[in-house]
């Protein structure tokens, strides 16, 4: 009789709904529902039995896709046992229950005739549990339990103030509902089919027979039965009275964006195809570039989107695209640098280092201090210390790029000096790997320095492994000294 009367409803309902009515907007208004429907106790009896429950809700819409509610209702929940065992003597168990929870909707398709969403809340349930002759079981059997409702369900809107609605829950109770604790907690899944009424106004509601009337409609080559005859999410009459963009077309100023879209999610202006005046329109900024449509200026470096992407080619969303210590508007207006590379003048010193120092990032020359230190003597070595590899590799470590700058500013200031690199290892392991390894360390120093401008004429290099230690190979401490590179003057 139930499902019979379910099925009833959900009929009534769908036949109650013409198909030129539009959902409204949930956002500023109150609804009260009322549905009912079945459900079915999950506990630790083997039997189930289809009870009923009814429930009441009230919700406040705190925007287009979410409210905030309450709901209170009964619901009589019973299970019967068969056969009888020693931890369950009952063979029939009925609970009656009152419930309230908080509860938070999530509409997935807000302002559509057909309206589905999603819930989930919490609360108390109050229960009198009863066996099959009507006595409390046990005697005096009254308690509380919590109340976890969640569901999925939809709304189908009958006219512009209430709707049908159809729902499918689950409800999650403490494990001793039933009076035996097995250690999981007891629940019932629901169907529950209703009615809802909607109180309030919003700027969203389809006011379109207040504003334009069946008349004008059609002189205008609207649509008299189609509240948004562009289907761009904005009624013909707001269109026309409010925004004043095309209710025949649904993309106003060709941006790329429907008129509704720009309204009602990105709050861009639906008769402009570029809001922010930066050059791009505003479909772009959010699809290809990831801008702000509402910012002329997204990275804030003082450049406009549009100039970033169309005229230098840098990051709008990096204020330093060459990532040199210096913004890009700067480097453009103030220093006359490349935003894109980060050592214009290509003298191995980057930008923001060349301005902060003093020198000129324009000229190569001055890319070395303008001083000079005494050189390394002829036929004397000098050990470059703090200058790693990575284990068993001849791959230089990031931290001993300040070392090899060194080299190079020497290198440099004193163009006649040829050196021999040298490279050394500890004795552990084959004497041959030691001699390969070694070799391949004092090679990556050398194309270190003549990809920074030290002609490889000048550079020369010797792997000697294990040989010529400077500390005992017994220790660890010696050991990590005699893995080394020198520099020896030979010129």
């Amino acid at each position: 009789m139930v499902c019979r009367s379910c099925v009833l409803v959900f009929l009534l309902g769908t036949l109650m709904v013409s198909p030129g009515v539009r959902a409204q907007s949930v956002e500023e208004k109150l609804s009260f529902g009322l549905r009912a429907g079945p459900n079915l106790w999950i506990n630790d009896l083997n039997d189930r039995v289809v009870g009923i429950g009814i429930e009441g809700i009230a919700r406040y819409g705190v925007s287009r896709s979410l409210t905030l509610g309450a709901a209170i209702g009964y619901e009589s929940l019973k299970s019967r046992q068969f056969p009888l065992t020693a931890s369950i003597p009952v063979d029939y168990i009925h609970a009656k229950s009152a419930h309230g929870s908080v509860d938070l909707w999530i509409h997935l398709s807000p302002a559509s005739q057909f309206s589905p969403y999603v819930y989930v809340g919490a609360g108390a349930m109050h229960y009198v549990r009863k066996d099959g002759t009507g006595f409390g079981y046990p005697p005096g059997a009254s308690d509380v339990s919590v109340y976890i409702p969640f569901g999925i369900g939809f709304e189908a809107f009958v006219n512009k103030t209430s709707a049908v609605t159809f729902d499918f829950g689950y409800r999650i109770l403490d494990g001793r509902t039933d009076n035996f604790a097995s250690g999981s907690s007891d629940s019932y899944p629901t169907f529950k089919a209703g009615y809802t009424m909607y109180f309030g106004t919003n700027d969203e509601d389809d006011d379109d027979e207040d504003e334009v009337n069946n008349g004008t409609e059609r002189m205008m080559g609207l649509d008299p039965n189609n509240p948004d005859t562009d289907a761009d999410g904005l009624t013909d009459g707001k269109e026309l009275k409010v925004y004043k963009t095309n209710p025949l077309q649904s993309d106003t100023d060709g941006d790329g964006i429907k008129d509704g879209e720009e309204v009602w999610r990105y709050q861009t202006d639906p008769l402009r195809a570029d809001t922010d005046g930066d050059g791009l329109n505003d479909g772009d900024e959010i699809f290809t570039y990831n801008t702000d449509p509402l910012k002329a200026d997204t990275d804030k470096d003082g450049l406009t989107d549009g100039e970033e992407i169309l005229t230098y080619k840098t990051d709008p969303l990096n204020a330093d695209s060459d990532h040199d210590g210096v913004g890009d508007a700067d480097e453009v207006f103030t220093y006359k640098t490349n935003p894109l590379n980060a050592d214009t003048d290509g003298g191995s010193v980057d930008d923001g280092t060349e301005i902060q120092r003093g020198s000129n990032p324009l000229m190569a020359v001055d890319d070395v201090p303008a001083r000079k230190g005494p050189a390394l003597e002829v036929g004397k070595s000098m050990v470059l210390e703090g200058l790693t590899f990575k284990p068993w590799s001849a791959e230089i470590t990031p931290e001993s790029e300040n070392v090899l700058q060194q080299v190079l500013e020497m290198l440099t200031l004193y163009p006649d000096v040829e050196v021999e690199i040298r490279g050394y290892t500890d004795d552990a392991g084959p004497r041959a790997r030691n001699m390969k390894i070694s070799a391949e360390r004092a090679q990556a120093v050398k194309r270190w320095l003549e990809v920074r401008g030290i002609y490889g004429t000048r550079l020369r290099t010797k792997g000697l492994g294990p040989d010529e230690p400077r500390a005992s190979n017994k220790t660890e401490e010696g050991r990590e000294l005699n893995r080394r590179v020198e520099l020896y003057r030979i010129k």
